[in-house]
């Protein structure tokens, strides 16, 4: 996985209208992927398939989770810090986050910028 920081944090100023409004809309939003594959009372699994050009709603991560690639791709993603980072992926990337939780927690989006679909699965810890 390689990524680049495109916008440092605190560049909101940077962003459209629309940009800031549909990141306010994101802050409570929890469904941080397209389709519940599976959920018990410990894990819930997520899949999230992105055709070129389309993008996944801002949402709030505040589980611990972590995300698989299961294609190869590229993806500009926005975050509430103001940041905005380009990701390329490989098949098999993966990332955990173990620190998150109601208070520590933050909010992105995610838009295929690459000419092939993105596919992830991403497990959120409940417990």
């Amino acid at each position: 996985m390689k990524r680049k920081c495109v916008v440092p944090a605190g560049g909101l100023e940077f962003w459209s209208n629309e940009q800031k409004a549909a990141l306010g809309d994101g802050m409570h939003d929890t469904n941080v992927g397209c389709h519940v594959a599976y959920e018990n009372d410990h894990f819930r699994i997520w899949t999230i398939h992105l055709s070129p050009g389309e993008w996944l709603h801002f949402h709030r991560h505040e589980r611990p989770y972590y995300w698989t690639a299961l294609s190869a791709g590229r993806a500009r993603s926005r975050h509430d810090d103001g940041s905005v980072w380009e990701v390329e992926y490989e098949v098999g990337d993966t990332k955990y986050f173990d620190k998150i939780d109601k208070d520590n927690f933050f909010v992105h989006d995610v838009l295929n910028i690459g000419e092939s679909p993105l596919v992830f699965s991403t497990v959120e810890f409940l417990r």
